[in-house]
């Protein structure tokens, strides 16, 4: 049972730091993840119907980690061996 909830438990802080964290700060400062400015031609920045695709596409990658922390907690209650 270890075998798909240790890499999951791990993975899901990850990919909230990852998702949440870094894309947050990244769109506030206006800089990529390198610390370079955002291009001028940057979906968030064009406007327009662009910019509702461009959040519609990518923002529920900020839901993914907590996602996996939620349905690996769930696996693991599931699948633990009762006494």
């Amino acid at each position: 049972m270890a075998a798909p909830v240790v890499p999951a438990a791990l993975g899901a802080p990850a990919l909230t730091a990852l998702w949440t964290v870094l894309a947050a700060v990244t769109q506030v400062a206006g800089t990529t993840i390198k610390g370079d400015p955002v291009p001028a031609d940057f979906p968030s920045g064009a406007g327009g119907w662009s910019v509702v695709r461009f959040y519609v596409c990518y923002a529920p990658l900020i839901l993914w980690g907590p996602l996996l922390g939620v349905v690996t907690v769930a696996y693991w209650r599931r699948r633990r061996r009762m006494p």
